[in-house]
């Protein structure tokens, strides 16, 4: 019978890994399972090494958050709901997927779990694929035994973000197509017609009007104005970079961020939907409370709040309360805390963190809604303004025009 390499997860989470013999697959699983097993991955140990292609494994671009996303979901369709071990089902999609990118990265993938390294691990290696929370969300499901659940809990989590992002993007599209529109008016009033118009009324000997005065002005800051602003933006971004690379100048802007009217709310609200939603499905899976704060702690984006987290985390494992520790780090508000409290008390954390995760969601999603409605009330607004300015301009000079005409 042939040796197959089997790694595996006992009921109280720890990893275990080996050599049995068996006919195939099915009956190495069933003898882990009479051991009180759950079997992670399964291969033959003569043909792990041949097992997937010979191509470099070096990790980098991964296909983006539509491949991870295509990726999870037929793992939850393979594993989840179809019981199939993670590597199978990896080496399944490296065998038969039609998605090029998706192919490749299953394949590599399925090269590390043979090697007998983590999934979780795996994964770190394609940072602009899977972000910091969705690999923490596997390592969870890992140690727990539960990928399952963590999977459909990592497609809900990228289809909301894909959401809130597509939100944004539509909501700031009706503004700035407004301000180029506007832009491009100003600009051929000013270089086409804008001439013939001074050169009639210098002929006529009449002056100018206050609004062509305004356009000419106008004209000036959209051809100089504008590309210096945006010259000066490119040279402080530049400049934010560089001070951003110590970690006290990251520790400062983050800081200064979040203090900026509606920018800091949206960073802030963000980051707590992010670990608040974390904690809830690592909580859910059975991870401890240390644990589990420790790997919602890598998902928070801006340093200063992860430095209230840390602060927050220590004083938990010390013994405090974590509604409690909560408000004295400045974490979350009052009736979040109200929240985080009930459950503690009930042993409900699970609900707790969900509900603060959808309630900042909604407040984000409002403030977000609110801010490109601000942004497109004042880009119309321009807009009318540049109008009227340029009808008014072209008014004045035609009665200008006229009373010259009649007083000769």
């Amino acid at each position: 019978m042939p040796d197959f390499k089997y790694k595996a997860v006992s009921a109280d989470g720890n990893f275990s890994s080996g050599v049995l013999s068996g006919e195939n697959k099915k009956t190495v699983a069933e003898m882990l399972s009479a051991m009180g097993l759950r079997p992670i991955s399964i291969s033959e140990s003569n043909s792990a090494s041949r097992s997937v292609s010979p191509e470099s494994s070096s990790g980098g671009s991964g296909g983006g958050e539509k491949t991870a996303l295509a990726l999870f979901k037929k793992l939850h369709q393979l594993c989840g709901t179809g019981g199939m071990p993670v590597s199978d089902a990896l080496k399944a999609l490296s065998q038969r997927s039609l998605d090029r990118r998706m192919k490749k990265i299953a394949r590599e993938l399925y090269k590390d779990l043979s090697e007998g390294k983590t999934l979780a691990d795996s994964l770190r290696k394609y940072p602009d694929t899977f972000d910091s929370c969705t690999t923490h969300l596997v390592e969870a499901g890992e140690s727990t035994a539960n990928l399952g659940f963590v999977f459909e809990n990592i497609i809900a989590y990228i289809n909301a973000r894909r959401a809130l992002r597509q939100t944004i993007i539509s909501a700031l599209a009706y503004p700035v197509f407004l301000c180029v529109l506007a832009s491009a008016v100003v600009l051929l009033f000013i270089f086409f017609m804008l001439p013939t118009i001074k050169s009639m009324m210098d002929n006529m000997g009449a002056g100018e009007n206050t609004p062509i005065k305004l356009m000419n002005a106008i004209g000036d800051l959209l051809i100089y104005g504008v590309p210096s602003l945006a010259a000066a933006a490119v040279l402080a971004i530049i400049i934010l970079k560089f001070y951003r690379r110590t970690e006290a100048g990251m520790r400062k802007s983050d800081e200064a961020f979040l203090k900026i009217p509606l920018i800091g709310p949206i960073l802030f609200d963000s980051d707590v939907c992010r670990f608040s939603n974390l904690a809830s499905t690592l909580f859910a899976s059975g991870v401890n409370t240390t644990e589990a704060f420790r790997l919602s702690e890598k998902s928070i984006k801006n340093s200063g709040l992860r430095a209230r987290f840390q602060s927050f985390r220590t004083a938990v494992n010390d013994g405090a309360p974590i509604s409690a520790a909560l408000q004295r780090f400045g974490l979350l508000g009052n009736e979040d805390i109200d929240v985080i409290s009930v459950g503690e008390r009930t042993g409900s954390l699970v609900s707790g963190f969900a509900e603060i995760s959808k309630s900042h969601a909604e407040t984000l999603d409002r403030r977000i809604k609110t801010g490109t409605a601000a942004l497109g009330g004042i880009a119309l607004a321009l807009a009318f303004a540049l109008v009227f300015i340029f009808a008014m301009g072209i008014v004045l000079s035609i009665l200008g025009l006229s009373q010259s005409i009649i007083a000769k």
